[in-house]
């Protein structure tokens, strides 16, 4: 009878609650008063250093970045509080509010000390590749360990529509979260589609099968880039690949290009980032994103401009140009949303997933920037190792700026694993373009407050991570490989042009408005969760933006 009492009364409790709730009640929380959001949109765009919007600042349009800093907030000093600032471990800090030494994704990859293996970030060979070819597309958010945005605006709101979208699969799950019923696509390089993997769908859905038919690939992939306005106006005149002169309208490169293999330099161009926004509108149109009051989360990371800076540089009319561009699909994007969805039933939050650094000097005179070959640097660690210990393979791997020894090899020969550590440590710190070489150990086993040792300390997960992390003085870069010296920029530091990005809100109550306090990107989630009036994410360390959430009625 107790049983049945309490069943009874749960019920008629579950009755009332059904009654006098509403969606617009969901906000009434623990953390603030508001009216939810229909639709969140976060707008990644990789590899953008903060500095860019006033550089390139007076030939936007009115439309795209502008509107944004002229009618929404503006936090200028967002920076990243980690060292090896890689697009992976960028996304889901900004998605979790946690650092990488407790969200474990350290890189874009890292090495399994047990055995030795190369360990990709998203790769998941359980799953299959729908939309792309047999041994393709093998990717899950199942290494993610901890809850991220979408993660908790599912479980708050089982209904809500959460898609993901971007031209890398890291991109694009990452972003996710790791529920299985959410959409997440990314960009096929071999046949130009939208794919994604069996973890979210067996099959694509038609509306996207049908859009991965169209000729649009064909029509992007084929255009020409020419500049957007006239050469003079640019602030970058360092032009290479990019045609100054409009009037040109074929190329030998674009008749002869090989009909299936094309695709892939589609993303080296900003016409890689206007096909990304292009989907994005299908996807609002087809999954009705933000059209009734159960909020909806759409995550759009636009990569292309990583490509391009990577091999013209910052200094470049290309990477100038591809931001024009951008500022024309950005505007695109927002005036459907303020046309189809209404500015005040949404926000929009656009940020980076890291900076680049300044472009490499040719003049080997100068000492304010070099490149850092990975190879040669394995081969004389792996040289000295073996004139200490005698012969045998000690270093498994170098990757992301750390060393990772042979653990079993250094068990098996009795070593002490902290001597061979400080060891390798001090070795490395002769050679150029060293400024810290940190045994892991010792990582462990104290504390850094505050400089580039915290930084390092932040990127730090002991299963992840190598045995010596490394760090390169401000203005170098590292080369994987010989093959690699096209590279002119790149990221991967703690230093002011990796860490220092935009971070601009937009819509609903937001007023204009510049925030010039520090904010360090772990508060990005706890914000958007009181946005959407729901639970902080489960390893949560940031703050809420509460300068941003008062302005919200």
């Amino acid at each position: 009878m107790k049983n049945n009492a309490i069943s009874a009364g749960g019920r008629i409790l579950l009755s009332l609650v059904s009654l006098f709730y509403t969606p617009e009640l969901s906000a009434i929380s623990m953390y603030h008063e508001h009216k939810t959001p229909k639709l969140v949109v976060q707008v990644i765009v990789s590899q953008m250093r903060y500095d860019y919007l006033a550089k390139y600042g007076k030939n936007f349009s009115d439309y795209g970045f502008r509107k944004l800093l002229s009618e929404g907030m503006n936090c200028t000093n967002a920076r990243y509080n980690y060292m090896f600032t890689q697009s992976a471990p960028g996304i889901v800090t900004l998605m979790s509010g946690t650092q990488p030494a407790q969200h474990g994704i350290v890189g874009n990859g890292w090495i399994n000390y047990t055995t030795n293996e190369s360990i990709s970030a998203t790769a998941d060979l359980q799953e299959k590749g729908v939309g792309c070819d047999e041994g393709e597309g093998q990717y899950s958010p199942r290494r993610l360990l901890v809850s991220t945005i979408a993660d908790e605006l599912k479980r708050y709101y089982p209904q809500s529509k959460i898609v993901s979208v971007a031209a890398d699969p890291n991109g694009a799950i990452l972003a996710g979260g790791i529920s299985p019923e959410n959409d997440v696509y990314w960009f096929d390089e071999r046949y130009g589609g939208w794919v994604t993997s069996t973890y979210y769908k067996q099959t694509l859905p038609a509306w996207v099968v049908a859009f991965n038919d169209s000729t649009l690939k064909m029509e992007y992939t084929n255009k020409l880039w020419h500049i957007s306005r006239p050469f003079e106006s640019y602030v970058c005149h360092n032009a290479s690949s990019i045609l100054l002169d409009t009037t040109i309208k074929f190329s030998f490169n674009t008749i002869f290009r090989p009909k299936n293999k094309e695709y892939d330099r589609m993303q080296q161009t900003p016409f890689g980032n206007s096909y990304l926004k292009d989907f994005t509108l299908e996807i609002i149109r087809r999954d009705s994103l933000g059209q009734d009051d159960i909020p909806d989360l759409l995550t759009v990371n636009f990569g292309s401009h990583r490509y391009i800076t990577e091999y013209f540089g910052i200094e470049s009319t290309e990477l100038e140009d591809a931001f024009y561009k951008l500022d024309q699909d950005l505007g695109e994007l927002i005036s459907y949303l303020d046309g189809n969805i209404g500015k005040e039933n949404y926000i929009l939050m656009l940020t980076s997933d890291h900076g680049t650094s300044d472009n490499i000097s040719k003049d080997k005179q100068l000492a304010s920037s070099g490149t850092f070959n990975a190879m040669q640097f394995k081969v004389l660690i792996s040289g000295f190792l073996r004139a200490q210990y005698g012969d045998g393979d000690w270093v498994s791997e170098y990757r992301n700026r750390q060393i990772y020894l042979n653990r079993r090899l250094i068990f098996e020969k009795g070593i002490s694993l902290e001597e061979i550590q400080n060891k390798t440590a001090t070795f490395a710190l002769q050679l150029g373009g060293i400024a810290q070489a940190i045994p892991s150990l010792t990582l462990q086993s104290n504390y850094y407050g505050k400089g580039i040792l915290h930084k390092i300390q932040n990127s730090f997960y002991p299963k992840h991570s190598g045995d010596i992390i490394i760090n390169l003085l401000p203005g170098w870069i590292e080369l994987e490989n010989e093959d690699a010296e096209w590279i002119t920029s790149a990221s991967g530091s703690p230093y002011e042009y990796d860490i220092h990005v935009p971070l601009l809100w937009y819509g609903s109550d937001i007023a204009q408005s510049a925030l010039h306090r520090t904010i360090d990107m772990i508060d990005v989630a706890p914000t958007v969760c009181e946005i959407l009036g729901i639970a902080h994410t489960n390893a949560c360390e940031g703050i809420t933006i509460n300068e941003l959430i008062t302005q919200l009625k």
